[in-house]
């Protein structure tokens, strides 16, 4: 079972490698990357947050894209739809 704190943990820890890249990354919490991850999916994809947990390249992934529209006053909740 993953919990949130779980999730804040390498959301931390993934915050910090793209801040020293020089990205201004907005915050995110755990129960929205939590929400972005579980919500609809209108694709193929059949990646899994547990997948994503376990790999940085994919947590910078999806925090990049999280920041990039929270930037554009998007909501983040299981209804984003890209």
């Amino acid at each position: 079972i993953i919990v949130l704190d779980e999730i804040q943990e390498k959301i931390d820890i993934t915050m910090k490698l793209i801040q020293d890249l020089g990205y201004e990354a907005e915050d995110v919490s755990a129960k929205e990357f939590y929400d972005w991850m579980t919500g609809e999916i209108f694709s193929e994809d059949i990646t899994t947050l547990r997948d994503v947990l376990g790999n940085e390249y994919l947590m910078i992934h999806e925090l990049v894209e999280i920041s990039e529209l929270k930037k554009m006053g998007r909501k983040i909740d299981k209804r984003v739809i890209v």
